[in-house]
């Protein structure tokens, strides 16, 4: 009887799990999560393997063999014409939020003086955090600054009243979405969550 396998470390949060070609292709490949995780650590942030195995919580050879098939089925549907949906596996997600108040979300914007941080499960969160922004303080530029803290803190999506195109740019190169929304409120966050969980 086989091992059971470990449970990876999931960060990535796919916004899309459907791709489809306009090809006369019926045939759907199925993308792991653990696969579209490697996609992420190894392309997106280019990460050396070594590490990229570690942040997955893998052995190297392991790694090796996953983002192996990963790539091999992005190939197949480039080449066949097939659809590709991802199987996803994470059901965490985690937002930021720049604010001017730590207790309520006061005009989000980029440059906001704290950076609120919510962990959420289910609809619930499961977690609320504050920390100071970089780039109030120091007047630097949101697309230098915010791209590496939300690499850092494991976020998925970034939602503000506004996000300039070089900052949703650079977000994106790190594999974090960003949404635009006005007049936010924690219970419009969970909403937010909701849909993406459900889409």
């Amino acid at each position: 009887m086989g091992r059971d396998k470990l449970k990876r470390n999931l960060q990535f949060k796919p916004r899309c799990i459907r791709f489809t070609t306009a090809c006369e292709n019926n045939n759907t490949i199925q993308l792991l999560h653990e696969e579209m995780e490697a996609l992420y650590l190894m392309d997106a942030k280019e990460l050396y393997q070594a590490d990229a195995a570690k942040e997955m919580g893998v052995s190297r050879p392991t790694f090796a063999r996953i983002i192996k098939h990963a790539r091999q089925k992005v190939t197949m549907m480039l080449i066949t014409g097939a659809s590709l949906e991802i199987i996803d596996e994470k059901e965490d997600i985690m937002v930021m939020v720049p604010s001017y108040e730590t207790d309520t979300i006061v005009q989000s914007k980029p440059n906001a003086p704290f950076l609120v941080i919510y962990h959420i499960e289910n609809k619930k969160v499961l977690q609320r955090g504050i920390m100071e922004n970089p780039v109030y303080k120091t007047d630097a530029r949101p697309g230098q600054v915010l791209p590496q803290i939300c690499s850092k803190e494991g976020i998925n999506y970034f939602v503000a009243e506004e996000i300039g195109i070089g900052l949703k740019n650079a977000l994106l190169s790190k594999g974090v979405f960003s949404m635009i929304e006005e007049s936010l409120s924690e219970e419009k966050i969970l909403s937010l969550t909701s849909r993406i969980n459900n889409r």
